[in-house]
This record gives structure tokens, C-alpha cells and sequence, in this order.
């Protein structure tokens, strides 16, 4: 492969990689973050995680279901799936739980 070519195709994959809040934490796995949670919206069926990985904050379409239990300030592993640009809660578990 040709050096521009190799670049090239580098240059693409980082900025999927950056553009992307779907690509999960890496110890956490596939369509997994794992992190605190900074927020939940009962009325709104959501819930904010700062990730452990990048620091920043995500935000989870949740099921009623998924949000029981759930407070500020718990540590939690979120499944997820991505609709567009909306990423939904699948699970939301609390660390060691």
C-alpha cells in the first residue's frame, strides 16, 4: 500500500472514531459505557453519565424501567444502542450490582 493511500485511510478512521459518541468505553466493551451518573430526567426518560474513559457527558434515552433504582452519583455500565445521533438505553446497571 502506498504511503498516501495508508494516510488516508488513517485520517478517515480517526475522525470516525472522534466524530462518534456510539463507540463505547473500551474496557467497558461493544455499545457499553460505564461511568457516573450526572443526571436523570424522569419527565424526559433520560439519564447523563460523565464516561469514564473520556470525561465527557453522554446522554441515554432510558425506559422508566431502566431509571429505577438509578441515583445521582452511582457508578453504572449502560448498554446501548444508536437511533441517528440519539444513543438509547438497552441496560443500565450499577457497579458491582
Amino acid at each position: 500500500m502506498k504511503l498516501p493511500t495508508a494516510l488516508g485511510i488513517g485520517l478517515v478512521l480517526a475522525v470516525i472514531s472522534v466524530a462518534s459518541p456510539a463507540f463505547a468505553c473500551d474496557a467497558a466493551g461493544p455499545n457499553t459505557h460505564a461511568g457516573v451518573v450526572t443526571g436523570i430526567d424522569a419527565a424526559k426518560n433520560t439519564l447523563t453519565l460523565r464516561d469514564a474513559q473520556t470525561g465527557k457527558n453522554l446522554t441515554f434515552q432510558a425506559p422508566p424501567g431502566l431509571l429505577k433504582g438509578i441515583a445521582l452519583k452511582d457508578q453504572v455500565t449502560v448498554g446501548f444502542t444508536t437511533e441517528g445521533t440519539s444513543l438509547k438505553a438497552t441496560s443500565v446497571r450499577k457497579a458491582g450490582g
